[in-house]
């Protein structure tokens, strides 16, 4: 692999974990109104497709070097759910 390659894969990989980051902070959070709750609930799906597209195009280890920042947070929630929405 060229380095052009590595530093590609390392740019997708710190997107991927960025995106992982933002719906488990997300996902938790109690919106105090309507407004904030539509807010959370799009950039959450927004986020998950994109992350969902993401996981498809690239090979398996960047994939996995991805979804492994969900098992790095702190707290004793479950690993990233990757649904359709």
């Amino acid at each position: 692999m060229s380095h052009n390659s590595y530093a590609l894969a390392d740019c997708i990989i710190r997107q991927g974990r960025a995106l992982v980051r933002a719906i488990e902070s997300l996902t938790p959070i109690d919106p105090s109104g309507l407004f904030e709750r539509a807010i959370a609930g799009l950039l959450v799906t927004a986020y998950k497709r994109r992350l969902q597209g993401i996981v498809e195009l690239v090979t398996g280890w960047v994939a996995e070097e991805i979804l492994i920042a969900s098992e790095r947070i702190a707290d004793d929630r479950a690993a990233l759910w990757m649904s359709e929405n």
